[in-house]
């Protein structure tokens, strides 16, 4: 395994179904599809603060940019656990709203809300390749 993992599985709800691995873009193009599923999503945290946590395709100092994002809902375990190693690259469990991605969602009300936080990798190491 790569040693880069600093955390593993770290359960943030009681224990849920089987996710549905799936990327960003993916539940960005058809959030129907995914809607109310639980999710295996990975990217990277760049900022995570009280009013706004997005997981990201890349890293916010990509050349290209940060690219496509998912709305975390709040969640004072994930946030305390990420904050301190920010930006940093996540896997995580979730249940995915698409409701958010059809109308403005404040308060950190979201498209995902996790359920379980199954890594963390150092953010001065490179992430695995897909």
């Amino acid at each position: 395994m790569i040693a880069a993992f600093l955390l593993a599985a770290i359960p943030i709800a009681p224990q849920a179904p089987k996710p549905v691995e799936t990327t960003i873009a993916a539940l960005r193009h058809d959030p129907k599809a995914f809607d109310g599923k639980i999710v295996r999503v990975h990217g990277w945290v760049n900022v995570c603060t009280p009013r706004i946590c997005n997981i990201y395709e890349h890293p916010s100092n990509s050349p290209g940019g940060a690219g496509e994002s998912l709305s975390i809902g709040g969640n004072s375990k994930f946030d305390a656990t990420v904050k301190p190693l920010l930006p940093t690259y996540v896997e995580v469990d979730a249940r995915f709203d698409a409701s958010c991605l059809a109308r403005a969602c404040f308060d950190r009300l979201s498209e995902l809300n996790v359920i379980q936080l199954r890594g963390i990798i150092d953010p001065h190491e490179p992430p695995p390749e897909d």
